[in-house]
């Protein structure tokens, strides 16, 4: 190998000019959080907030109840009126259903097995 001169780099100097260059950030900071006056809103204001979320979170699940129950509802009364007016498609119904249950988790569990 080749002897090669190393050359001092000016670490000091870009460590003077780092340095200065926080100190001037850190005081930029100080000065505008003397000079930016902070708000906080009032505890009535967040108090509000929380009634309003509630009252719309109140409303919604209100809704999605109601839509639950008339689901609910029209299933199991179609389900009832297939097992009494049509049993021969009900059993088919039901057969079919089961198929691609078993299908679906079977499938599925290939699938976790295989990791994909």
């Amino acid at each position: 190998m080749t002897n090669r001169k190393v050359l001092p780099l000016e670490h000091e100097h870009q460590d003077e000019s780092y340095l200065a260059a926080i100190k001037q950030i850190e005081d930029g900071l100080e000065s505008l959080e003397e000079n930016v006056p902070v708000y906080t809103p009032d505890l009535q204001f967040f108090e509000q907030l929380v009634i309003e979320q509630k009252q719309m979170m109140k409303k919604k699940l209100m809704k999605d109840l109601a839509i639950f129950i008339v689901m609910a509802l029209l299933i199991v009364s179609s389900v009832l009126f297939m097992l009494y007016q049509l049993p021969v498609v009900f059993f088919i119904l039901q057969g079919i259903v089961t198929f691609f249950i078993i299908a679906y988790s079977t499938v599925s569990f290939v699938k976790q097995v295989d990791g994909t």
